[in-house]
């Protein structure tokens, strides 16, 4: 599954925006490496960027919600564990199996949908709940 950068990420705040177009990018550059084939370099390094900079990012978020008293931050913070969980799985599993497309494509798939989902639900509701 496939990811491209366009204006329905946006929620408004610069500083995530950014974060979510780098998310985005990486994903996009993660999901043709998979179905070019590359290699598991490639694959591992992406794998590993993805889970260390969600995190980043789930820490800015979070920082956000707190400064604002967002009603929903355990929410929020329950939907961070799980990406993050799934991030380090697959990361985990491309170590200990080796990167194979299948491990790839069946992890990716799910991550993408949740980044696309939780960007444009959870995240512009927070965005426009702290712009109020």
């Amino acid at each position: 599954m496939s990811i491209e950068w366009n204006d329905t990420f946006i929620v408004g705040i610069d500083e995530l925006d950014q974060q979510h177009r780098s998310i985005v990018e990486h994903f996009t550059t993660f999901s043709q490496a998979v179905q070019d084939g590359s290699g598991k370099e490639i694959l591992a390094e992406m794998a590993a960027f993805l889970a260390d900079y969600a995190q980043l990012h789930f820490v800015t978020e979070e920082r956000y919600m707190q400064m604002y008293d967002y009603p929903r931050i355990e929410e929020q913070r329950r939907e961070h564990e799980d990406f993050t969980r799934d991030a380090r799985e697959l990361r985990n599993r491309i170590d200990e199996e080796g990167a194979s497309r299948e491990l790839a494509v069946a992890l990716t798939g799910k991550m993408v949908r949740w980044v696309i989902q939780h960007i444009r639900n959870h995240d512009r509701a927070m965005a426009i709940y702290v712009k109020e």
